[in-house]
């Protein structure tokens, strides 16, 4: 009896560790993926910006139109929580 009980504590605390390892990952995985994404955006803004001070009419059209776009398309990246195992953990 007190092996099988020692045996599923030893498990229930394996997947406390295992989870708590996999949300670390996942946290960090969230965070580099929104500054990246953030550093993107803002260099692909300020490009827009420098197009949109052009002499040529066409050109300052177009960063306008994408400008546009880019408030109407806003989307979000999100990766999906590590998932639990069969105890709930």
């Amino acid at each position: 009896m007190k092996i099988i009980l020692i045996s599923v504590f030893s498990v229930l605390l394996a997947g406390c560790a295992a989870t708590s390892r996999d949300y670390q990952t996942y946290v960090e995985a969230q965070k580099s993926i929104s500054k990246d994404l953030t550093v993107a955006e803002a260099a692909r803004l300020n490009a827009l910006i420098e197009m949109s001070k052009s002499t040529d009419p066409s050109v300052r059209a177009t960063a306008i139109m994408q400008l546009q776009a880019i408030q109407q398309n806003t989307k979000q990246i999100v990766i999906e929580p590590p998932k639990k195992n069969i105890f709930g953990f």
